[in-house]
């Protein structure tokens, strides 16, 4: 008994709609893990606390020269050094020492903008006049700088509210009096002067990144799947 096949159409065709079709079904699998990531790195950090730090996260995916199996999806943070410096201190943990001058400079809230946390630091410490350094109770300094007038008075109650205000648990309740006669002369803290400080590891990037490398291949075949009608 003899058996025979045969192929119809043109084979030529059909290979290379097929490998059309494979490349389409990599590139979207590799979008698809890479906004899974983008994602996840995105709660990571508002987990830990890091507000707009998990926002930095940008996706691209790139076509291999090769052709579509040599594609990749590049998952990379905006900005410059020193976000990939915070990103990296945060995801390793290290101790940041001042690399000139004895201190490292912190601002406060009382310079940043809107005086939230994370907010766009307002004055560089080479563009403050009129300074002067305060001991904390835990032994870290403040710097001090006239910017203004710290209080300001309702008109309608006649009451006095603090621009800016000093907690007594920073202070200690020795330096509590003095300092808020120093802000009704419109100096404020405008830096914590510190010779180090140990930053603890909060995100969990290379989990993250092992979690979305192990699912690529099955978002690879459901593409697939999908562009060859289920």
């Amino acid at each position: 008994m003899r058996l025979t096949a045969a192929i119809n159409g043109d084979l030529r065709k059909q290979v290379a709609n097929e490998w059309r079709v494979a490349g389409s079904a990599i590139r979207k699998g590799l979008r698809e893990a890479g906004k899974g990531l983008q994602a996840d790195l995105k709660r990571d950090a508002k987990g830990a606390g890091l507000g707009k730090l998990g926002n930095v996260w940008k996706v691209r995916v790139y076509q291999g020269r090769t052709g579509p199996t040599d594609s990749f999806a590049f998952v990379y943070p905006k900005g410059g050094e020193r976000t990939r410096g915070a990103i990296w201190a945060l995801d390793t943990g290290t101790t940041v020492r001042a690399k000139n001058g004895r201190y490292l400079t912190i601002p406060t809230n009382f310079n940043r903008k809107g005086g939230k946390r994370g907010g766009k630091v307002i004055y560089t410490i080479d563009q403050l006049h009129d300074t002067f350094v305060q001991k904390t109770r835990e032994g870290h300094l403040l710097l001090f700088a006239r910017v203004g007038r710290a209080q300001i008075k309702n008109a309608k109650t006649g009451r006095v509210q603090d621009r800016a205000f000093v907690n007594s648990q920073l202070l200690g309740s020795g330096r509590v009096r003095r300092t808020r006669e120093i802000l009704k002369y419109g100096a404020v803290p405008m830096f914590i002067l510190v010779p180090q400080v140990r930053i603890s590891k909060r995100t969990n990037i290379d989990a993250l990144v092992a979690r979305w490398q192990t699912r690529l291949p099955e978002l690879i075949v459901k593409h697939w799947r999908v562009s060859n009608g289920g």
